[in-house]
């Protein structure tokens, strides 16, 4: 199944809880009916309440077999795996849409090199399934958190992150929805999201953050929209919402409200 299929039926199900989350603002509409504020500044009134727990849950990040992995296919090339991510998006589902073969593709990124690589420093075997989109996320994991050491020191007064650019998926409203639910959920907790992308799957350090996270997610919903969500999906989705708000700040306006501009 295609990621973007994701976003036909949502019933968030994040720990298998509440079956859906009420849509709840009265911002004014994006052209897909999504409830997400137009010329948001990053909050200034959310407290950073992660700040001494990104170390440690960066440490045990890092030295997870996958966390070696995805460090060992973005520092095969940091060039390359920047140029993937500029000339990719979150539709990226067939290597032929950036005219590589599959083949090639495992050999330039150096798929089953660092396979062999973490299999032999953990001392056993490592299966993972390589495809367009898993290596768009390992790759854009890696360059964010590289960036990011310390945490989201790009949320800064006075800033917004810029319209998005979609190389490869400008025509499919599903991926769009998606990126839309995802960047209104950063710009509404940018540093519990930050904190959430870090943690490792299934830690109690992932649970704490979601729960922090789940309030933000309701008002972002689409409207009249539904889409299956789970973790690993809310991880996906706001990796790319957290990179995009990064690489892409722009000063806002003296003038802006902050508060949507209509129709």
């Amino acid at each position: 199944m295609r990621r973007a299929a994701l976003v036909a039926l949502m019933v968030l199900s994040l720990f298998g809880a509440e079956a859906a989350i009420a849509q709840s603002n009265n911002n004014d509409y994006t052209p897909l009916n999504s409830r997400i504020r137009r010329d948001r500044q990053f909050p200034t009134d959310v407290v950073n309440r992660w700040r001494d727990q990104v170390g440690p849950v960066e440490r045990d990040r890092r030295k997870s077999m996958l966390g070696q992995f995805t460090r060992c296919l973005y520092n095969r090339s940091n060039a390359r795996s920047l140029e993937l991510l500029q000339t990719t998006d979150f539709g990226f589902v067939d290597f032929t849409q950036i005219n590589v073969d599959p083949d090639r593709a495992m050999r330039i990124y150096g798929f089953q090199d660092c396979l062999n690589r973490v299999a032999s420093i953990n001392g056993t075997g490592v299966q993972l399934r390589f495809s367009p989109g898993a290596l768009r996320q390992w790759l854009l994991q890696e360059a964010y958190l590289d960036r990011n050491e310390d945490g989201p020191a790009w949320v800064q007064p006075g800033f917004d992150a810029a319209p998005r650019v979609y190389p490869l998926s400008a025509q499919r409203p599903e991926v769009r929805m998606a990126m839309e639910f995802a960047d209104c959920v950063v710009a509404t907790d940018p540093f519990t999201a930050d904190y959430f992308f870090r943690t490792t799957a299934g830690s109690a350090e992932e649970q704490a953050a979601v729960q922090q996270l789940s309030p933000a997610l309701g008002p972002c919903l689409p409207e009249g929209a539904q889409v299956q969500l789970q973790l690993p999906d809310l991880r996906l989705w706001l990796g790319e919402a957290l990179w995009h708000a990064s690489m892409n700040r722009v000063a806002v306006p003296a003038d802006a409200s902050g508060e949507g501009s209509g129709g």
